[in-house]
């Protein structure tokens, strides 16, 4: 059955170059990469275009997803369109259901959404990453903290650091804070334990090890970054288009030793951020026939220069070409006309 969710989940793994949380070993790029792929497809619209589309899932997902189908209604005004926030939870459930016609998931698929799809379609979910999106530490603004790694990440957030600390961080002085931070708590907020971005935290920092059990979560993005404005002790994480004044993203490193990194710097640009997280789309697609022509339309629209440029101006990371086109080949629509 693993065997299964591996292949599903092909189209991802061409991101294993990007610098992810993910990757085991990091190359140093030989230059800085454009924030947009040149040799992304070109969109190219059909004259005429009817129908319904309805997208549910990921709230995260959701806000660039919400800037494709304003510029989708450009092109093809017709096209009854709308976006259910539903939560990562309901995202394969609500295209296997017919609830959407495409999912919105800030986390990996698991085994168990693959095999209750199989089982009703007698074929697997296509599950699609069209953006990446920048994961931030986030403190009080006033928090002088000028980085910290992935192992103290761990060690303020779990009950076990299988990172390898060797004590849990339970105080800023901990982390090198003097003064009167030094004996401030470190206050750890999250959000519920179904929700992409925790589960994202624990698997990729905390190496599936559990969070600590006086977590304090919250229903929304905005309202933990809140939280984490109105205490000087307090920690949280969330995609850096969350970010606000009141709060401020801790640059980080994978090990002791290395650089620290900005989440918004050129060298976060060229894949050296150790926080990202595919963003992904979920479609149920019956390889012996073509999709609905609004989803055809709209995922090639996804996958186009015009549609990436939508990711950027969202706040997300684009992708490259060849993940692009290896997505539209995984649907059937290698070329693009």
């Amino acid at each position: 059955m693993r065997k299964s969710l591996i292949l599903l989940l092909v189209v991802g793994l061409m991101f294993g170059s990007l610098g992810t949380a993910t990757a085991s070993t990091e190359s140093e790029p030989s230059s800085p990469p454009v924030l947009l792929d040149p040799n992304l497809p070109v969109y190219h619209p059909v004259d005429q275009l009817q129908g319904e589309l309805k997208l549910g899932g990921s709230n995260t997902l959701s806000h660039v997803a919400a800037v494709w189908i304003d510029s989708f209604r450009q092109f093809y005004p017709d096209v009854k369109t709308s976006i259910d926030i539903i939560g990562s939870r309901q995202a394969v459930v609500s295209v296997k259901s017919g609830q959407s016609h495409v999912g919105l998931l800030s986390r990996t698929i698991n085994q168990q959404e693959v095999d209750d799809f199989r089982k009703q379609f007698g074929y697997p979910p296509t599950v699609l990453t069209p953006c990446l999106e920048r994961t931030a530490i986030y403190v009080h603004r006033d928090n002088p903290i000028e980085g910290i790694t992935l192992s103290e990440v761990d060690a303020m957030f779990s009950a076990e650091g299988r990172r390898g600390a060797e004590q849990p961080c339970r105080q800023w002085d901990q982390l090198g804070l003097t003064g009167r931070w030094a004996n401030l708590p470190v206050v750890v907020h999250g959000r519920s334990k179904d929700t992409g971005s925790q589960i994202f935290i624990q698997q990729m920092v905390l190496l599936g090890g559990p969070l600590r059990a006086d977590l304090q979560t919250h229903r929304t993005n905005l309202d933990m970054l809140r939280a984490v404005a109105a205490d000087p002790g307090a920690v949280g994480f969330a995609g850096l288009s969350y970010a606000t004044a009141d709060v401020r993203p801790v640059p980080l490193a994978r090990a002791e030793g290395d650089k620290f990194v900005a989440i918004d710097s050129p060298e976060a640009d060229q894949g050296r951020y150790p926080l990202v997280r595919r963003l992904q789309l979920v479609v149920n697609h019956d390889s012996k026939k073509q999709l609905r022509p609004v989803e055809r339309e709209f995922i090639k629209y996804v996958f186009s220069r015009l549609g990436q440029e939508d990711v950027i101006k969202a706040g997300f990371q684009a992708i490259p070409a060849r993940p692009a086109r290896v997505a539209l080949d995984a649907v059937g629509l290698g070329v693009v006309r």
